[in-house]
Order: structure tokens, then C-alpha cells, then sequence
């Protein structure tokens, strides 16, 4: 052998090393990758979670006009039962009223 020439441990050494720095590549390469994916499924999930707090919003929103409806119409319930119950009841207090004041007055 030639005394410029590698011996065959330092040749081993060397492809040692090299095949060593190819793994970090790959692994490099599968790491960008992998971190691609995940910045891909975590953009996703954003997305998804927005979706959901607008769909959330516009439900409260929907949920809370049905209550203040369903508020409104109970106490216009109620103010009509009252009223249909009052007025006439009120009336026909007041009819019965100035019929026994006529009647009484017919009689003296």
C-alpha cells in the first residue's frame, strides 16, 4: 500500500461517517416534512375552531332572540288576557251599575 493511501480502517471510519451524515439529511428532510404536516393539521384545527366559534356566536345569538321573543309574547299574553278579561268585565260592572242607578231612580 501506498503511504498516501487511507488504510482500510480509516476507509470504514470515513464511510462510517458519511453514512452517518446522510441519516441527519434524511432524518432533516422527514423532520421538515413532519413539521409541514403538523403546521398543515394545526392550520386545520384553527380553521376549525374559528368555524366553530362563529357557528357558536351565531347560535347564541339565534338562542337569545328566541328567548326575548318568547319574553315578549308572554307579557303581550298576558296583557291580552287581562285585557279581554278586564274590559269586558269592566263593562258589564258599568252596565249594571247605571241600571241599578236608573231603577233607582225610576222608583223615587
Amino acid at each position: 500500500m501506498d503511504r498516501d493511501s487511507p488504510s482500510v480502517s480509516e476507509l470504514a471510519w470515513r464511510l462510517n461517517e458519511v453514512y452517518n451524515s446522510m441519516q441527519r439529511l434524511v432524518s432533516q428532510e422527514l423532520y421538515i416534512a413532519e413539521q409541514r404536516a403538523s403546521e398543515r393539521r394545526f392550520t386545520e384545527v384553527e380553521r376549525d375552531i374559528e368555524l366553530l366559534r362563529a357557528r357558536f356566536e351565531d347560535d347564541l345569538r339565534t338562542m337569545t332572540s328566541r328567548f326575548e321573543h318568547r319574553d315578549r309574547e308572554r307579557g303581550s299574553n298576558w296583557r291580552q288576557s287581562v285585557y279581554a278579561g278586564v274590559i269586558p268585565t269592566a263593562l258589564l260592572l258599568i252596565s249594571l251599575v247605571v241600571q241599578v242607578w236608573l231603577s233607582v231612580q225610576e222608583n223615587h
